[in-house]
């Protein structure tokens, strides 16, 4: 018995030192080796805030990261790294936004970071180097991303080795895809889930190509690629897609109206291309989409009133369609909308008062349809509108008074109604005359017909 309590005591023992010596072992430290690798990759950029101009215009944060990298100390604690905690090795590298100017050439010691998954170089200035076979050797990448990096000359085929890839951005990078290159990625990269080739030209690759993306895929961006012929219906029924923009490719046809859209759908962008059809009612049931952008396409039909589900939706735009009828009352469940794009449509009825509920819109835009009756004084509760288009219209009676309080209305615009009676006082005399042209019955400033009062 004795022994026996002798041996559960020292297995007791032997549990506690081992836990007690993991949880106080201290992160290992950057490999000499990879350290020097950085440094020595730090020595081909200079620093130019410029280069990093856009991250600032969208709010994200921009530095130069590589300053806190300095010789003697341990690299896992500079800016923009990141080391596997054990062994201290280099798996992150994350220099977007970082104001660098600079080349990559074939024997950069970037590509010493064997170990390296994670390689982020947005938004810098690497003064039209290539993507070089030679970033196949970084075989353990997962993420890499290009996106405004002023690249130059073809995507090689080698890069369709990386096999462990998910996430790809070669988006606005300045690089040329072929379409043999970019089938290769579509076949051999098959744990991608995020896919952005924005303004790559694509005009001489089948659309048809991206039906054989991995059903895993949560993120596909083609916005101006010159994509021509008909979009693979069968991707927004991907069940784990997330986001899909193909906007501002003008000759992309497709027709989404009898697609099983994925539920997990949250941002669509569609915006200028050619697809057409009508929005089915089943778009009610994409409880999570926030972002609704099919302007400029080819729709008709009426708004679907189970488009009110969407709480989460803080941009609807469908601007330039063909799409008809009454807006549905149930827009008012959408109480997150910011930006609100009607225009354009053969849209009619009167204007409905529900308006005055959204209020966080900022964007209301109804020009260009048939709607009748007045103006509803209900969208003087939307306090923070900026942009305000009720022209090209078939409104009567008076501007209500209350729109001349809106003090932060920037766009105003009322052209071609039948308005009558006095500009209200306040913000809305700040705009130019052609805010209020074609309707020949309103008076006082800024235009020249004076009201009889005056």
């Amino acid at each position: 018995m004795a022994k026996l309590l002798s041996f559960l005591s020292f297995l007791l023992y032997s549990q506690l030192f081992i836990m007690t010596s993991s949880a106080s072992s201290p992160p290992a430290l950057c490999p000499q080796d990879q350290s020097n690798a950085l440094l020595q990759l730090k020595t081909n950029f200079s620093l130019d805030r410029q280069t990093s101009i856009f991250c600032s215009d969208a709010g994200i944060k921009t530095y130069p990261k590589t300053k806190s990298w300095k010789k003697g100390t341990d690299c896992c604690k500079w800016d923009g790294i990141q080391c596997e905690s054990k062994t201290g090795n280099v798996i992150g590298l994350d220099l977007s936004c970082s104001w660098l100017r600079g080349s990559i050439y074939s024997n950069s010691s970037l590509f010493h970071l064997k170990h390296l998954q994670k390689l982020n170089l947005a938004h810098n200035d690497l003064q039209r180097s290539k993507i070089l076979p030679e970033y196949v050797s970084l075989l353990s990448l997962t993420h890499l991303n290009f996106t405004f990096s002023s690249l130059d000359g073809q995507v090689p085929l080698q890069l369709s080795r990386l096999s462990r890839l998910v996430s790809l951005d070669l988006s606005f990078s300045g690089v040329s895809l072929e379409s043999s290159v970019l089938k290769k990625i579509i076949q051999n990269l098959t744990q991608l889930r995020d896919l952005a080739l924005d303004h790559i030209y694509l005009a001489t690759i089948e659309p048809n190509i991206f039906a054989n993306l991995p059903s895993s895929l949560t993120t596909l961006s083609l916005n101006q690629c010159d994509l021509k012929g008909e979009f693979p219906e069968r991707i927004v029924s991907f069940p784990n897609l997330k986001k899909l923009v193909l906007s501002e490719n003008g000759d992309l046809t497709g027709d989404f109206s009898k697609s099983s859209w994925s539920n997990s759908l949250q941002y669509l962008d569609i915006e200028f291309t050619n697809i057409a059809g009508k929005l089915p009612n089943a778009i009610g049931n994409l409880k999570s989409l926030q972002f609704l952008g099919i302007s400029g396409c080819k729709f008709s039909g009426s708004i679907p009133a189970s488009i009110g589900n969407l709480k989460d939706m803080w941009y609807l735009s469908i601007f330039r369609n063909d799409f008809s009828g009454p807006i549905p009352h149930s827009l008012s469940n959408l109480g997150q909308l910011k930006i609100l794009a009607l225009s354009e449509n053969r849209l009619v009825g009167k204007i409905p008062n529900m308006f005055g509920k959204l209020t966080k819109l900022i964007g209301l835009t109804l020009g260009a349809n048939r709607f009748t009756g007045t103006i509803p004084s209900s969208i003087c509760e939307i306090s923070k509108l900026q942009i305000l288009d009720l022209s090209n219209n078939t409104l009567s009676g008076t501007i209500p008074p209350c729109l001349g309080k809106l003090t932060s209305l920037e766009s105003f615009d009322v052209s071609n109604n039948h308005l009558v009676g006095p500009i209200p006082s306040g913000k809305l005399r700040k705009f130019h005359n052609e805010s209020y042209e074609g309707n020949p019955g309103l008076c006082g400033f800024p235009l020249s017909k004076k009201c009889n009062r005056e």
